[in-house]
């Protein structure tokens, strides 16, 4: 049974492995959770209802992917409990920095799809690119570029599926010709969590609100993938990790999407979903069914554990 250290706030305890604990402090996102007892997968847990949704705009889609119970499959390892086993959450306050914080980094994370069939092969690759970070101005209003991954690289590992036990393993980041990265699958009990190197900065008390937007694809038809991405705000752009989140709250994360050979972008924000339908970033501003094609997403089955035991 696995009963790690509770922090009564955002999701719980953060627990990285002791190797990267001075990377993810000087870089860095973190998970945070519920302390939770052993988790087993269920099988069919993850089938697809006969209801796919088309979806006529990125800001829709936005929006179904930062609405609970909007998951397209889940992700093994992690327990029932944790507050984003299913997938989008945001804390109280809807995610917003505390008012004397001046940085912030998004992240991304990926695991083996609950009810998918081992997978290890060793050159099997999770394309990342277009990774960016925008945080909300207070009193402008306007969105400001604060990570891209165009001017910076991304770190990360394969930490343990619960962030427990301090265990985590090296992750292949390798970068290719055409501006995007190529990480190693995670295996069974693992996933892969990446952020950029650096964090992006703002004045204190100048935001409040924060966007996150990456494109994934796998480049093997046989592994099964679902991924989301989120953000934590922190302190200061050099601030260390400390337990107990004092340094580095979380603004949220988004929905499970399953990952394809096919590019799909995923996207996360804190605040609800009238304010940035009211106020979008600019990767959502200029969104119509004209100007894009119809994205179709599936959602996973609603008996699913994390959906059925809250």
């Amino acid at each position: 049974m696995l009963f790690p250290l509770v922090f009564v706030g955002y999701f719980g305890v953060r627990i990285f492995a002791s190797k990267f604990i001075k990377l993810v402090a000087l870089t860095g996102a973190a998970l945070t959770f519920y302390a939770a007892p052993e988790y087993q997968a269920l099988p069919n847990q993850s089938e697809a209802s006969p209801d796919h949704k088309k979806i006529t705009s990125p800001i829709l889609d936005a929006i179904n992917q930062n609405t609970r119970g909007q998951s397209e499959g889940y992700a093994y390892g992690v327990p029932r409990n944790f507050a984003w086993c299913s997938g989008a959450y945001k804390p109280p306050g809807d995610g917003a920095p505390p008012s004397d914080f001046t940085a912030v980094t998004g992240w991304g994370q990926v695991y083996p799809e609950v009810g998918s069939p081992p997978y290890s092969n060793p050159d099997g690759s999770i394309m990342v690119a277009n990774a960016k970070t925008f945080v909300h101005l207070r009193t402008t209003r306007e969105w400001i570029l604060v990570q891209d991954q165009a001017t910076d690289d991304l770190a990360g590992a394969h930490f343990v599926a619960d962030f427990a036990k301090d265990t985590a393993k090296e992750m292949r980041v390798k970068a290719l010709p055409d501006g995007s990265v190529a990480l190693s699958v995670p295996t069974a009990g693992f996933n892969a969590h990446f952020w950029p190197r650096k964090r992006g900065t703002y004045a204190a008390g100048s935001v409040d609100a924060v966007y996150v937007q990456m494109d994934m694809r796998k480049d093997d038809p046989n592994v099964k993938l679902v991924a989301n991405v989120g953000a934590d705000w922190w302190r200061n752009s050099t601030a260390a990790y400390v337990r107990g989140f004092a340094n580095n709250p979380g603004a949220g994360m988004s929905n499970w999407i399953e990952l394809s050979t096919q590019w799909s972008t995923l996207r996360f924000y804190s605040g609800s979903n009238s304010q940035i339908q009211a106020d979008p970033p600019p990767q959502l501003a200029a969104s119509t069914p004209e100007t894009h094609p119809t994205i179709i997403r599936r959602h996973a089955n609603p008996s699913a554990p994390c959906l059925s035991r809250r």
